[in-house]
């Protein structure tokens, strides 16, 4: 009663912090429930899967890296020949380092190596009672951890996972019984939810306009690139960003029609390396420019890159990797047309649309490969071997 109990507060504090409101710098630490079932992995004649569950905490100074301490509890059969239906009550605590291979993709392999403690509980499965004689009733071994899953972001905030773990420790009496040169271990399977607190950016409504453009951060906004980002097209465009894709020789005419600019907003994008913008532009008559006017966050001055079609329909520009820094980018799809009868648009110079600058992955993605070679071959090792 007091184990459901617990997870019912946990899983309470965990809600009760994933409503808080987001603030303005990039989210560090989260929180996370994981259940799933489990058997140790030794002498005994039975592998019979038992339930396991488990709480961690993290600090995530970069997307691809995390550290944690994890504590889970779970009663696994040890059936050892003496003691019929006999259980070990564990509780493991560990020290983790988390690696991500694609954390900014929806779906995101990862790898855990940890070192901790395990204290576990030897007791009779009918009345709960303990094997060990005198006043000390618990048991204590060092063990080390690996483990990998998946992650499914759900959202900015909210991550579901899915994966195993194998915990070795420097003990041979998990499952009360010695025999034999290698140590007893726990196998798991798990699920759960990790929750990030705090950070990400300012976008209250989460309609992909960061509060500082947002007309109405309270309210989801049209982000199809038609819109503006209030939903209604602007009938006043500032004579600064026209002076961007105009020139004095543009003809005149009667037509009064702007050109129409359908682009579905960049989110992320990864610093140094080129960036391709494509949107489609539709103009009744003659189109005569359209380009992309964009600068890295904190930045004043806004660069011009034109954009190129090859059916009249379809057109994109080439941002140049030197030109995108980590941090951020902001950026705004424009086209007129000869007659200067209005501008299309995506993004506008005081709402332009916002992409998310990360680092380079190469050597996350070789480091966490590494990891995840290194551990899980050595547990392959340590379960498929067999003891003298």
């Amino acid at each position: 009663m007091k184990a459901r109990t617990s997870w019912l507060i946990c899983g309470g504090v965990v809600a009760l912090l994933a409503a808080l409101p987001l603030k303005a710098q990039e989210s560090k630490f989260g929180v996370g429930l994981r259940g799933g079932v489990g058997r140790i992995e030794g002498d005994v004649k039975r592998n019979v899967l038992r339930a396991f569950g488990s709480g961690l905490v993290f600090y995530s100074p970069d997307p691809h890296l995390a550290f944690g301490i994890e504590a889970g509890v779970g009663e696994f059969l040890t059936d050892d020949d003496t003691r019929q239906d006999s259980v070990a009550l564990a509780i493991p605590i560990e020290f983790d380092v988390t690696l991500r291979y694609s954390p900014y993709k929806t779906v995101s392999p990862f790898v855990t190596l940890g070192v901790g403690g395990l204290v576990w509980y030897n007791v009779r499965k009918s009345d709960r009672k303990s094997f060990q004689g005198g006043p000390k009733e618990d048991e204590r071994a060092y063990l080390f951890k690996t483990a990998g899953g998946i992650d499914l972001a759900l959202s900015q905030r909210f991550n579901w996972s899915f994966g195993a773990a194998f915990r070795y420790t420097l003990s041979d009496k998990l499952d009360l019984n010695s025999s034999g040169d290698e140590n007893d271990g726990i196998i798991t399977l798990f699920t759960g939810l990790t929750v990030k607190l705090g950070g990400g950016l300012p976008d209250r409504d989460r309609d992909g306009v960061l509060d500082r453009f947002d007309l109405d951060s309270r309210a989801r906004e049209d982000r199809d690139g038609y819109m503006d980002h209030d939903g209604v097209p602007d009938t006043q465009i500032t004579t600064s960003l026209l002076a961007f894709t105009t020139s004095n020789t543009a003809a005149s005419g009667a037509d009064d029609i702007p050109p129409v600019v359908i682009h579905h907003p960049i989110k992320r994008a990864t610093a140094g390396r080129d960036l391709r913008v494509r949107a489609e532009i539709f103009e009744n008559r003659n189109l005569l420019k359209a380009a992309v006017l964009y600068r890295p966050v904190n930045v004043r001055r806004w660069l011009v890159e034109p954009m190129m079609t090859a059916d009249l329909e379809t057109y994109q520009a080439l941002l140049p990797g030197p030109a995108i820094p980590k941090g951020g980018l902001e950026y705004c799809v424009v086209a007129v047309d000869e007659a200067i009868s209005g501008l299309g648009y995506s993004g506008l110079l005081n709402r332009p649309n916002y992409v998310m600058v990360n680092g380079g992955e190469t050597y996350w993605r070789i480091a966490a490969f590494l990891a995840a070679a290194g551990g899980w071959g050595t547990a392959a090792y340590l379960v498929q071997r067999k003891q003298n």
